[in-house]
């Protein structure tokens, strides 16, 4: 076993055994494409609510969800806003099928592989953390049907991108997605210039990551936006929204009172938990 596995599996059976009352626990993961180490907020389902939901439904896959922080964000707040002790209780009460959720910070570089090969962020989702998340509790993920992505605002961006691009999931939330184009000239300036970086100027090369052009691939998609939002971003959701749809797939749309910030949020993504975690129709 090489030291990168050897962290894994204590880091994240650790995990399982330090989940805090809160019902998640905040970690660092190592990453060796990244050289560095990556923090991440794990909820890990208690043993006896997967116990209890396999048998009631004998035969059903349990699902990964990959949270993904806006760009004040962090992977703390999966814990902070209490997302992760509404699981956690839902679960025991039986009435929301368990799901391991992982939250990750960004580095700002928009969970993308930034284009000069220095911070390939992507890969790290897809070839290290996703992977070593699955191995190490085989009874979440494992297959597209049992995967979701989740983000908010500039997480939302990511979302889509990831769906879009690695075909890995086959649910996708993007509460107040951000989506940007270049030259980036609506966004802030700590923002833009994290952009610039990851993704440079030009059109053309934005285009892989691009959420107008991909639309999120073909995973189902649920978007939503508050009516109050600061960016106003409403419209452009709701516009988005129409562009993804066709025939034989599945967009929700939701534009609700609210700003851009946890108060909206919130709800939101406990509303969406039991879709996200496999065991609900798409939200409308």
């Amino acid at each position: 076993m090489d030291w990168a596995r050897m962290a894994w599996a204590f880091l994240l059976s650790f995990a399982c055994l330090a989940a805090d009352r809160k019902g998640g626990t905040l970690r660092e993961v190592p990453s060796r494409l990244l050289g560095r180490s990556v923090t991440i907020a794990l909820h890990v389902p208690d043993p006896a609510a997967v116990a209890a939901w396999q048998s009631r439904h004998p035969g059903a896959r349990l699902s990964l969800v990959l949270f993904l922080p806006g760009a004040y964000d962090g992977p703390e707040d999966l814990i902070d806003h209490g997302l992760a002790e509404d699981l956690a209780r839902r679960e025991a009460e039986g009435s929301l099928p368990p799901s391991l959720w992982v939250a990750v910070a960004h580095f700002r570089a928009w969970y993308a592989d930034r284009a000069d090969g220095s911070f390939p962020f992507e890969r790290f989702l897809k070839e290290e953390l996703i992977p070593g998340l699955e191995r190490d509790h085989p009874a979440f993920g494992g297959a597209r049907d049992a995967r979701a992505v989740a983000g908010l605002s500039m997480g939302g961006f990511g979302a889509l991108n990831l769906a879009g691009r690695t075909g890995l999931f086959a649910r996708c939330a993007a509460l107040s997605p951000a989506l940007v184009e270049p030259p980036y000239d609506r966004t802030g300036v700590l923002v833009r210039s994290s952009l610039r970086k990851a993704f440079g100027k030009d059109p053309e090369g934005f285009a892989p990551w691009n959420p107008w052009r991909h639309l999120g691939g073909e995973a189902e998609l649920y978007l939503g936006c508050g009516l109050q939002d600061k960016y106003r971003l409403a419209p452009a959701t709701a516009a988005f929204a129409e562009r993804a749809r066709r025939p034989g797939r599945n967009v929700g749309l939701a534009l609700r009172e609210g700003a851009h910030d946890w108060r909206y949020w919130t709800p939101e993504f406990k509303r969406l938990a039991g879709w996200l975690a496999g065991g609900e129709a798409l939200p409308r």
